[in-house]
């Protein structure tokens, strides 16, 4: 059962990707929402980080930069809580990228330098 769960997550995730690169984010969103929804039932943490990063890229995509810093910072306490800290670099380069389009370049700078960190 918990397999099966698992592998309908990712699937939705996948979806979600595709979505993401055919330009059409919001149906993305609603595929990463799906995964998520499944990855917290099942307590699979790393696939749970994973949507957040999703939602963050899709969101981004939107322009919207607020929702999308939201979402990072959720899969950045993940991947800290379970020790997946190489994926940090991408969640800090992605809220860099969304502080610099929002003209906040201290904070942008500061997540530059974390991800360099790495």
């Amino acid at each position: 059962e918990i397999g099966d769960k698992a592998d309908e997550s990712k699937c939705y995730r996948n979806l979600g990707v595709a979505y993401d690169s055919l330009g059409d984010f919001r149906k993305a969103i609603e595929f990463h929402e799906n995964s998520l929804k499944i990855a917290k039932e099942i307590g699979d943490k790393a696939d749970e980080s994973a949507c957040y990063g999703n939602l963050g890229n899709a969101y981004q995509s939107l322009g919207d930069f607020r929702k999308a810093i939201e979402f990072y910072l959720k899969a950045e306490k993940i991947f800290e809580e379970i020790g997946q800290k190489h994926y940090l670099k991408f969640v800090y380069k992605n809220i860099a990228i969304a502080y610099d389009k929002m003209n906040d370049f201290e904070k942008a700078e500061k997540y530059k330098r974390k991800a360099e960190e790495i």
